[in-house]
């Protein structure tokens, strides 16, 4: 039996820096440019850009580059596979505190 199949809806990849916060963030919005997410999380540029890179690798962010006038701008949103790995992921979250209450 594999971990994943010991911890269903567990994703590792969640519990390493603001990915979780991210992609919680992502969950409800269409776009959300990468100034907006900094400032949101309370992170550090090079968080960002390091975990984004982390979740667009694992097929759960896209990315879209562009410009406002003159100015290079960075967007955000979560992939359906992305979509469905944090519902998980808190789900699995959501049913380790009922237990860890009873």
């Amino acid at each position: 039996m594999t971990e994943q199949e010991e911890k269903p809806g567990r994703d590792p990849i969640f519990e390493t820096g603001p990915r979780l916060a991210l992609c919680a963030l992502l969950q409800g919005a269409e776009w959300v440019d990468f100034a907006t997410a900094r400032d949101m999380l309370g992170a550090t540029d090079s968080a960002i850009s390091r975990h984004s890179r982390a979740l667009e690798d694992a097929g759960y962010l896209e990315v879209r580059k562009g410009s406002v006038g003159r100015r290079p701008r960075t967007w955000f949103r979560l992939t359906k596979t992305g979509q469905t790995a944090i519902r998980s992921h808190l789900d699995w979250l959501t049913r380790l505190r009922e237990t860890l209450d009873t």
